[in-house]
């Protein structure tokens, strides 16, 4: 499981002085933006790019700039398009900064803050394009980080994050807004062991491939073929090869459930919105070989 760059699905896009309500669009285009003069040395600098949320929420690594490190004498947006400046926002007119713009070592990033002072998102324009094509928020059990990889203003790939270590524990691959593919790290030792699919495009898993022994090699893989809800097939690598050599069918629902790996994914979780599945908690320490 890779550690991608910083990006949220489901975010605010700003464009010049205006926000617009919550949507999975992370365009925006800096150049339309309006300026102000940042701080002073003596100057009140905003609330903001030091905390990133506070006691209880989690805490979100920083971007791949720091958005408070740009000296006060760097500021000017016309030194070209590589130039570093530092732009707080007051949007609404309430006295308090509400977004941070800046541009370090050529990439820009607008920083929100909440009233309370704390980051609630992150977008950045990585590849110096124009489009804020990533960007990095907090959720209630983690940080939660998306991508746009083909710059068409929709999320690809959503990665969460361990709050403590920054290590990824979960990557979902989405698809018209829906979540179609998700890779789990049930151990935290860095590498998926846990592969679900909905292979028919109907918005909750079907299919499971397990690697219980954690060698990066698929051991299990279970199968609903009927969209039930319970597996009635499994095939199996008896020999640890790569091949699946054995397999099993089932009626009676022996095999297991599709509940009991979409209960790893936390109860508000979108992916639970579109499968119309809300599970009542996520379980304590799952593993891959619990569950095989």
């Amino acid at each position: 499981m890779s550690n991608p760059r910083a990006a949220q699905d489901t975010q605010t896009t700003t464009t010049g002085a205006e926000t617009a309500s919550p949507s999975p669009n992370l365009t925006g285009d800096p150049r339309e933006a309006t300026y102000t003069t940042a701080p002073t040395a003596g100057g009140q600098q905003p609330t903001a790019a030091a905390d990133p949320g506070p006691a209880g929420t989690a805490t979100a690594p920083g971007p791949t700039t720091d958005v408070g490190a740009a000296a006060a004498g760097d500021t000017d947006p016309t030194a070209g398009a590589g130039g570093e400046y530092y732009s707080p926002r007051d949007v609404d007119g309430d006295g308090d900064v509400d977004l941070i713009h800046t541009r370090i070592e050529g990439i820009d990033t607008i920083t929100h803050i909440d009233e309370d002072g704390s980051i609630t998102l992150v977008e950045q324009d990585t590849d110096g394009n124009g489009t804020y094509e990533t960007g990095i928020a907090p959720t209630a059990t983690g940080i939660r980080l998306a991508e746009d990889l083909d710059d068409d203003g929709t999320v690809d790939l959503a990665t969460h994050l361990d709050p403590a270590t920054g290590a990824p524990v979960r990557q979902d691959v989405i698809e018209d807004g829906r979540i179609t593919d998700t890779r789990l790290d049930t151990t935290a030792d860095g590498n998926p062991d846990v592969h679900l699919i909905d292979s028919n495009g109907d918005g909750r898993f079907d299919t499971a491939l397990l690697d219980t022994d954690l060698d990066g090699v698929t051991n299990d893989t279970l199968v609903d073929t009927n969209g039930d809800g319970t597996f009635d097939l499994r095939t199996a690598d008896t020999d640890d090869d790569g091949t699946q050599e054995s397999f099993d069918t089932a009626t009676d629902g022996h095999l297991g459930s599709i509940e009991q790996f979409e209960a790893l994914i936390p109860a508000e979780d979108h992916y639970h919105e579109q499968a119309g599945t809300y599970p009542a908690e996520t379980p304590a320490d799952p593993s891959a070989t619990d569950l095989a």
